[in-house]
């Protein structure tokens, strides 16, 4: 009886392990490829967020320095308001009578009591009555702007005329002195309002220009803003 070990080996044969793995690698499929190589799917992914980068960077604008201080800006000087100009005809009014020393306060930066203070001088108790009662005549009767309130009528040293929107004061010198308003809102920016004379020896006092000649007008004078 022939020996099992005279047994010849064929070269197609195989041992258990080896079927075994052979078996484990057909089931597990062909390798993956490796992480470094770039699939179809992901190169596209990769192109798009290329654009969108490229995008980004294209719509964002570069930086500029500042090549020196930011000029400032061009403003325009601002028109006179109406109470601004009511102002103004008060102390023509004031001027008429000859009032002097007429001096303009803007207080619109400075309080909100009112806008504007008109201060007179005058040189005796009786011009500052007929200065007072001008001004409040001519604003109520050809300016249609009544005052509100006035006092100091009966010492007329002082004599105060509210329009609620400016005041004005109308002082004997020496009492203008004494209380120096000036001094109080010395804050405020001043002008000093003058008529101009039409002829030596007459005065003439205008905001506007008659329609047949261009008449003087009052002389506005800045104390200092």
């Amino acid at each position: 009886m022939p020996l099992a070990s005279g047994r010849k080996k064929t070269g197609s044969a195989a041992t258990p392990k080896a079927a075994t793995k052979s078996a484990l690698k057909k089931a597990a499929g062909p390798k993956r490829a490796s992480r470094t190589a770039t699939s179809p799917t992901s190169g596209a992914t990769t192109g798009r967020t290329a654009k969108r980068v490229t995008k980004a960077s294209a719509a964002k604008p570069a930086r500029v320095k500042a090549a020196g201080p930011k000029p400032a800006r061009k403003t325009s000087a601002p028109e006179q308001t109406q109470t601004e100009k009511s102002a103004r005809l008060a102390a023509k009014y004031a001027l008429e009578k000859k009032g002097e020393q007429v001096r303009l306060f803007d207080l619109r930066q400075v309080t909100s009591m009112t806008d504007f203070f008109v201060i007179v001088s005058a040189d005796s108790d009786k011009q500052v009555k007929a200065i007072a009662e001008n001004v409040i005549a001519e604003m109520r009767d050809t300016e249609a702007t009544p005052p509100w309130h006035s006092e100091g009528w009966d010492t007329l040293r002082w004599v105060i005329i509210d329009f609620v929107d400016f005041v004005v004061h109308v002082f004997q010198k020496e009492a203008r002195l004494f209380y120096n308003l000036e001094r109080l809102w010395a804050d405020a920016p001043v002008f000093e309002i003058e008529d101009v004379p039409e002829k030596p020896g007459k005065r003439r006092v205008t905001l506007e220009p008659t329609p047949d000649e261009e008449a003087p007008t009052p002389l506005v004078r800045i104390i200092h803003e």
